[in-house]
């Protein structure tokens, strides 16, 4: 599972394609934070910058792992890993911790926003740990969408579009509970990542958000790997 870890970081690391997505995410969410820093100057805080986000991930995720089997399908080096001594779910972990640690890194990267505001005041630091806590969690749970809609499809712009039309649907499906109450209205809350992606995005830790996070990311990579293992051994 290393060895898969660390071939597909290097192949990440040195695409142009990834470093291209990677330099456009964070100029939007530059340009983010400086929109919301000139409009209000008075506020040291990033929760309008942190409110935005999920938008944003949900491009930036499918983008991301568009490629870890739709690129391998279509170079024809995913039979190849299969037939190597090692479980088809300890490839999908390996391809998931890949792309987290790449989140980790462009997030690391925005961490300038709020240590400049901190030079200018006290900044109330709980949000914005809480904030990229969030960031972290909503991001595994895209990723893990992206890379089962890769593992579906033979084409990188399908894998995108699929993953993209997953992610966005989680995003915003608690607007179709806008105007209404009762059950259907608290399952589409539920449902909701932005819904669970704000709460945290306050400061606010509550473990069934935080579950909510676990449990996409789990049962998107249980079937990722079902899919695999279902192409793997086709029914005759």
């Amino acid at each position: 599972m290393n060895t898969v870890y660390r071939r597909d970081l290097s192949r990440m690391i040195h695409s142009s394609v990834v470093g291209t997505i990677i330099v456009l995410f964070l100029m939007m969410m530059g340009a983010m934070f400086f929109v919301d820093f000139f409009d209000n100057v008075q506020a040291l805080n990033l929760r309008k910058f942190f409110s935005q986000a999920p938008l944003l991930l949900s491009i930036f995720c499918p983008a991301l792992t568009m490629g870890t089997f739709a690129e391998e399908r279509s170079h024809q080096t995913l039979e190849l890993l299969e037939t190597m001594p090692v479980q088809t779910w300890k490839i999908v972990l390996a391809k998931f911790l890949c792309c987290m640690t790449l989140l980790a890194v462009v997030f690391g990267f925005t961490l300038s926003y709020p240590i400049s505001l901190s030079t200018l005041g006290a900044l109330d630091w709980g949000p914005v740990i809480g904030g990229y806590i969030a960031l972290m969690l909503l991001g595994g749970g895209y990723l893990a969408l992206g890379i089962l809609a890769s593992a579906c499809t033979k084409e990188q712009i399908s894998a995108f579009l699929l993953a993209f039309f997953m992610c966005f649907a989680l995003t915003f499906i608690h607007r179709l509970s806008a105007d209404s109450s009762g059950m259907t209205a608290t399952m589409l809350q539920n449902l909701s990542a932005n819904a669970h992606f704000s709460n945290i995005a306050r400061g606010v830790i509550d473990i069934r958000d935080i579950l909510y996070a676990l449990t996409l990311q789990f049962f998107a990579l249980t079937a990722t790997v079902l899919v695999l293992e279902a192409k793997k051994y086709p029914a005759v």
